[in-house]
């Protein structure tokens, strides 16, 4: 009989935050190619602001496992949610306002930002198959 599989995965989370961290660096290098240095910036802070928030989350949210820590779980889910969505603010606040010609390049931003997020989505998919 095999054991069944728990909840709490740490390494998923591993493999989520290291594949956005993949994705967030060849971003900015390709858009550094094909547009100008002050876009490849703007999609480097938004690919790695999504990147920071999600590994905030990640490790709030898998301090804890097992049937009796899950009260614990669910708060440390709100917890790091809530520092999520705190950190992206925080961290598109900084970039408008600290890093030059980001303004100009929103676009890059905003398009780095959701790519490296969907790919929470599409990496446990991906490491399913594996």
């Amino acid at each position: 009989m095999t054991k069944p599989s728990t909840l709490n995965k740490g390494y998923i989370a591993v493999y989520v935050v290291g594949s956005q961290a993949l994705v967030s660096t060849l971003i900015p290098v390709l858009v550094l190619f094909a547009v100008s240095k002050e876009a490849a910036l703007a999609a480097l802070a938004g690919g790695w602001t999504a990147v920071l928030a999600n590994l905030y989350f990640a490790i709030q949210a898998f301090r804890f496992s097992g049937a009796r820590a899950s009260q614990e779980m669910v708060q440390a889910f709100y917890r790091g949610e809530a520092g999520k969505f705190v950190i992206v603010m925080l961290l598109f606040i900084a970039a408008f306002k600290l890093l030059p010609g980001v303004r100009e390049s929103a676009a890059y931003l905003f398009s780095a930002f959701f790519i490296v997020y969907g790919i929470a989505w599409v990496a446990p998919l991906l490491l399913r198959k594996t």
